[in-house]
């Protein structure tokens, strides 16, 4: 089936997904050098199979190029991850779409920032957006069956494992063994249907307060 003709970020320039610490927006010419130096670091890019090493920016210059068209025919919606309080490019996020009924997600984020939880919020919030916004099934993600932060990541956004097998991996020379996770739309519409307890302290029965 052929892609979406239009994305929501394509519409909007502006267009941009807030959490509490992260906000993801279009990638623009001006991360280029952030985003060469933090991804021409081999502990990031050997765990994908897309980002080539060494990175240098001109890499990152036609990433953010390609981006651009990419949203206009709806093949990608890749977001820049950065930081709500400094402002710093952190990495970046984004959704492919390989059939029209589903998306697979993707992300990486440079090394200073791994062990904070930040992946994990800005897969729930990308996912979130594309199930809300846009007519898919699904939602995919594979990893590197060496990447247990990768798993970890879809595992806590509620993707579950499907199974595992070769992946071509164009920047690592070949194939490389992967899980496969999966996420169907009624699943998350369950998890966001849940609504959270309030606990708070047992008040004694009017006769127990008595005298």
């Amino acid at each position: 089936m052929p892609p979406f003709k239009s994305l929501p970020a394509a519409i909007s320039p502006s267009f941009e997904i807030e959490t509490l610490r992260l906000v993801l927006r279009k990638p623009r010419l001006a991360d280029v050098a952030a985003m060469a130096r933090l991804a021409n670091d081999s502990a990031v890019a050997l765990m994908t199979g897309r980002l080539p090493f060494p990175y240098g920016e001109k890499d990152a210059h036609d990433f953010v190029r390609y981006q651009d068209e990419a949203r206009k025919t709806g093949k990608e919606l890749a977001f820049a991850i950065e930081c709500k309080d400094t402002g710093d490019f952190l990495g970046c996020i984004g959704l492919r779409f390989p059939k029209r009924e589903s998306a697979e997600i993707g992300y990486w984020l440079g090394q200073p920032h791994w062990g904070r939880g930040l992946a994990t919020e800005a897969a729930r919030a990308l996912i979130d957006h594309g199930f809300s916004t846009l007519p898919i099934a699904s939602i995919t993600g594979e990893c590197r069956v060496i990447n247990e932060a990768s798993r970890r990541v879809m595992e806590k956004c509620g993707l579950r494992y499907v199974n595992s097998g070769l992946q071509h991996a164009p920047a690592r020379g070949g194939a490389l063994p992967i899980d496969r996770f999966n996420l169907a739309r009624p699943d998350w519409a369950s998890f966001k249907a849940w609504v959270p307890a309030v606990v708070r302290e047992a008040q004694p029965p009017l006769a127990e307060l008595a005298p």
